[in-house]
This record gives structure tokens, C-alpha cells and sequence, in this order.
């Protein structure tokens, strides 16, 4: 043993004279490297102290940034940053390097203004941290203003973040990955602990995972208890459980449930870059949003898992409909009372083998490819129309399109497009708005509905009393029609509630100028109803069930005046 011990050859320990140092030109190529990928230099010790400071001035100081030196650099990050700072710092120490990340630093002059910081440590010189800032122009967006302002981003910032980082990572080769985290009874125990101790774990875990997401901008906070991350792929799920805990004890706290995390895979080859982030956005909308049973710490990774799986299929299908037109649209007329004879028929998506339309169309609407398919059918209907354009009593149509959709910043240049090639036909068109109730941004739909008249197309508000649409979207969406939603019809006809919202709803459209349509007309007494409040369209199956057969409406809708209450078409 102690042959083979010393036969083990040692390094020969050199001397000063023997140890080779950097030439000047080698020392200032680094420098230059260096100051080529940043625009300030510092060199600290494990808890910020600044030991050297070469470079640009950045707006910290006014003088010298070597005056710098014995300050603090988070003496220089804004408050809010601090924390997460010290978060960065030692994963620096831990991991030896971390890629830059936004950062707010605050400039002599009181100003605020973001910049990347990155920085590694050396085995060479123990207890330094080599650190480079990278002026930035300022947060691009209201998403990363947030999260320079030292918060983590909300349920939707985060679900508009997610899909631009997935995508860029997939068309980057970048190594990200997504991790779910579920904190069961953080509320509650944060509401049990003092004031200090509560804002010390909140602030903790932002930090914290603000410091371990990409570019320092990628984490947010989902609903009370579960947050979501995008991160790099050497980071997991363990890991983030074991800090997250280690914050929660150091306040003295103590979880009534658990920690769980999941990573999701952010490289699903079955689908595009782009509908792959849709799945996963989609899937991060359900986690955030699930209630009770849904998602529980036993039923997270298996339930998560299945509907990220559910996801890629239903996104597969849709696509697979969409490129191949695998649906058919129907017609179903809106008609006057008084001379039964047609007004304009409305068109309806059907798609083989799906009993709900609706299903699909929600479906559609969550995972962003709504646009896609709105285009479609607008094509699709004026393609029909065009074929039957000699008809001297061809009728106008409604297409449905969302108020989602609507408020794309791309959809009306599309959406013109491709109406553009149809000429005067494709102003036969009615755009009836649905789901005005997700928009927080009336007058933006507003402003978007007023230059598709000023196009030549009519607006028509769909479902007005059911919630969907507001009395609050009738009076700041200046419009054409208004549709009365069909359960106040129906229901008016044996309750007094029911009918006291139908004549509100019908004297506040009648005021703002629209033209009023009421819809599930099913019986004769709904059409009077209508009639005796002044609705002058009504559309339900009293007159007609939805038909593919366009040319049946195309031919034949003038000459049904006079049918004596019969059913005009029953599909």
C-alpha cells in the first residue's frame, strides 16, 4: 500500500519565477473580450461588496465608477430588485454562472433603468464574484416592465411570456424547460404568520424564482398557490421544492399541505413550435384555473400529465381540420316577422364527428388558433356566396367572429385581406360579435368594429343580456344590430323578471339605434311576444332549422312571405 501511495506522481510545486503570468497584450485581449459583451465590469465578494469597477459609468455614479469600490452594488439595485439580487448572487456561488438576467438598477440621479446582469465565479479567486451589466433600452413590453419591477407576472402576462419563450427555444435549440409549482395552503399560512414574516416568504419565493427563470423575466404567479417558471433545463423540480422550502422555514413558517412541482416538456416533436406553446399554454390556463379535486397534490403530475397529452391530440385534430377544411358550414335565416320572408341568413360551423360545435370553437378560441379557423370560414362562406352571386335575391350573411379574435393587432389586416379579392360581395358580409365579455378593452373593440364599417361591413352584438354581452359593451361598441340572447325570449313568455329584462334590453338597444333581432323563436307565441315589444327579426326553428342547402335561401327566401306560420325550412 504505501509502494503503490507513493508511486502516485504529485504535480512539482512551482516557483514565482517559474509560474508564467498573462502577457499585457493577453490581459487587455480579455479585458476587451470582456467589455465587448458588457458594458461595465465589477468584481464583489459573496455579499455584493464592491472589490474593482471598470467601465461605463451606467448613470450610477457621477464621478469615476472606480468610486464605486467599497460601496455595496445593491446599494445601486432598486429596492424591489434587492432581494432578488442577493437570490442571484448565490446562485453564482452554487451553480459557478448564471446567464444575464433583467435587473433594475437605480442611478444617481434617483432614475430607474434596467440592465442584464450576469456574472461567474472562478476556483482561482475564492470568494469573488465576477459580474458583467449590459445596458438595456428598457423593458419591451408591459410583461417585462413587470417583471423588472421586481414582480412576478400575473396569469396572463405569463401565459403571453410562455408562448414566446417556448417558441424561441424550440427555434433556438435553447435548453428551457417549464416547471409547474403547487404551494397547498400557502394563503393560509402566510395569513397565520407575523406581518415581517409573511412579506419575508412572499418576497422569498418571487425572488427566488424570479432568479432561476430565463432572462430573469419568465416566472409567475398562476392563482394564490401555484406559480409557473420558465427555466433552464439543469434546474429541477427537486431543487425548487428544497429552496422553496428552505425560505418557508427560515420565517418560521410551516406548510398545512405540501410542495409539489412538474416539469413539463417544452420539445414535443408531434406538434409545431408554435401549437406545441399553444398546448402548454393551454395546459398552464387549466392548472391556474382548476378548482378543488382538479388538481390536488396527489392528483397534480398524473392529472397535469393527461391533459398536457389531451392537449397535443385536440391541437393535432384542429390543426388537421383546419389545413383540411374538415368541416361544413349551415344556414339558418333571421327573419322578419311581420312579412316572414328572409332578412340574411347566419352561417354555423359543423365538424364531422364533433356533436358540440361549441366544444370546438371554445377549444379553438383557448389555444389561439381561432384566428386561423375565423379566416377559413370567411372564405369559405364568400366562396359559397360567389358561386351563387347570379341569384337576383342572394342573401346578406353573418359569420361569427370573437371578440378575441377582433382584438388580434394582426387579424384586421388579415381579415381584409381576404375579403378584399371578393369585391362588393364580400360587403353582403355581417360580423357578429360574440364573447364581448372577455374583452377588458371596450373601446379598443370599439375602435377595431368601427373601421370594419368604415370598410363596409355591419356589426351585429350577439347574446346581448346574457352576460356575453353587457349593457356595458352596448353602450361603448357602436354597432348595427343587437341580438337578443334566447333565454329572455323564451322565458318572458310565463316570467315577469324575464320579462322586465327583455323590455330594458329592448328599450336600451331601441335608444342607442340598433336594429333588433330575438333569437330561439321556437313557438308562435315568441314571435308575439316580439311583435308586441317592437322587434321586427326573429330567428329559431318556428322558421327554419340550420341547412347546408345555401341555394334552397339563395332561390327561394323572397318567395316565402305567406306561408301561414309553417316551418320555412326544416334542414
Amino acid at each position: 500500500m504505501q509502494l503503490a501511495h507513493d508511486s502516485i506522481r504529485r504535480p512539482v510545486p512551482q516557483t514565482n519565477a517559474q509560474v508564467r503570468r498573462p502577457s499585457h497584450r493577453e490581459r487587455d485581449r480579455f479585458v476587451g473580450f470582456a467589455f465587448a459583451a458588457a458594458d461595465l465590469l465589477i468584481e464583489t465578494d459573496g455579499r455584493g461588496s464592491i472589490l474593482f469597477c471598470a467601465g461605463a459609468r451606467c448613470r450610477l455614479t457621477e464621478g469615476d465608477v472606480a468610486g464605486l469600490v467599497g460601496t455595496s452594488l445593491l446599494d445601486v439595485v432598486a429596492p424591489n430588485d434587492r432581494k432578488y439580487v442577493t437570490v442571484l448572487f448565490k446562485r453564482i456561488q452554487d451553480k459557478g454562472r448564471i446567464k444575464p438576467a433583467r435587473v433594475v438598477f437605480q442611478g444617481c440621479d434617483g432614475n430607474r433603468f434596467p440592465a442584464l446582469l450576469g456574472g461567474c465565479r472562478l476556483d482561482s479567486c475564492p470568494g469573488s464574484l465576477f459580474l458583467t451589466v449590459l445596458l438595456a433600452s428598457g423593458p419591451r413590453n408591459t410583461n417585462e416592465a413587470l417583471a423588472a419591477a421586481g414582480q412576478l407576472l400575473d396569469g396572463n402576462a405569463f401565459s403571453h411570456i410562455l408562448e414566446d419563450r417556448i417558441i424561441k427555444a424550440r427555434e433556438k435549440g435553447l435548453d428551457n424547460a417549464l416547471t409547474l409549482l403547487l404551494i397547498d395552503g400557502l394563503q393560509s399560512m402566510v395569513d397565520a404568520l407575523p406581518e415581517g414574516a409573511a412579506s419575508e416568504v412572499m418576497q422569498g419565493i418571487e425572488a427566488y424564482l424570479r432568479a432561476i427563470s430565463a432572462n430573469g423575466d419568465s416566472a409567475g404567479q398562476l392563482a394564490t398557490d401555484r406559480y409557473g417558471v420558465v427555466h433552464a433545463s439543469d434546474i429541477d423540480g427537486q431543487e425548487v421544492q428544497a429552496h422553496i422550502t428552505q425560505i418557508i422555514q427560515s420565517a418560521g413558517g410551516e406548510l398545512p399541505g405540501g410542495i409539489r412541482t412538474w416539469s413539463l416538456d417544452v420539445s414535443d416533436e408531434r406538434l409545431d413550435p408554435a401549437d406545441a406553446a399553444r398546448a402548454l399554454v393551454y395546459t398552464v390556463q387549466a392548472f391556474a384555473s382548476a378548482q378543488g379535486g382538479e388538481f390536488t397534490i396527489s392528483s397534480l403530475e398524473d392529472g397535469a400529465k393527461r391533459m398536457l397529452s389531451d392537449a397535443v391530440d385536440r391541437i393535432g385534430r384542429l390543426r388537421a381540420t383546419i389545413e383540411k377544411r374538415d368541416f361544413f358550414v349551415v344556414y339558418q335565416p333571421i327573419v322578419d316577422i311581420g312579412t316572414r320572408t328572409v332578412h340574411h341568413l347566419e352561417a354555423l360551423t359543423r365538424v364531422e364527428g364533433m356533436p358540440s360545435p361549441a366544444d370546438f370553437i371554445t377549444f379553438a378560441e383557448d389555444v389561439g388558433l381561432i384566428y386561423d379557423f375565423d379566416l377559413l370560414l370567411t372564405q369559405s362562406v364568400l366562396d359559397t356566396m360567389h358561386a351563387h352571386r347570379k341569384e337576383p335575391t342572394l342573401p346578406d350573411v353573418a359569420i361569427n367572429l370573437s371578440a378575441k379574435t377582433l382584438m388580434s393587432p394582426i387579424f384586421l389586416r388579415q381579415f381584409l385581406a381576404v375579403t378584399e379579392p371578393y369585391g362588393e360581395l364580400a360587403r353582403k358580409l355581417l360580423i357578429e360579435v360574440t364573447e364581448t365579455v372577455v374583452v377588458t378593452d371596450i373601446a379598443k373593440l370599439n375602435e377595431v368594429l368601427q373601421k370594419l364599417r368604415a370598410a363596409g361591413f355591419r356589426i351585429c352584438l350577439d347574446d346581448v343580456g346574457a352576460g356575453s354581452t353587457s349593457f356595458q359593451s352596448l353602450y361603448g361598441i357602436q354597432a348595427d344590430f343587437a341580438k337578443i340572447d334566447g333565454h329572455f325570449v323564451r322565458g318572458a313568455v310565463d316570467s315577469g323578471r324575464d320579462m322586465a329584462m327583455l323590455r330594458s334590453m329592448v328599450d336600451v338597444c331601441r335608444q342607442l339605434g340598433l336594429g333588433l333581432i330575438g333569437e330561439q323563436v321556437e313557438g308562435p307565441e315568441h314571435a308575439q311576444l316580439l311583435t308586441e315589444l317592437g322587434v321586427p327579426l326573429a330567428q329559431g326553428y318556428l322558421y327554419s332549422r340550420p341547412s347546408r342547402d345555401f341555394a334552397y335561401f339563395a332561390k327561394d327566401w323572397a318567395k316565402m312571405a305567406g306561408t301561414g306560420g309553417k316551418v320555412l325550412r326544416k334542414g
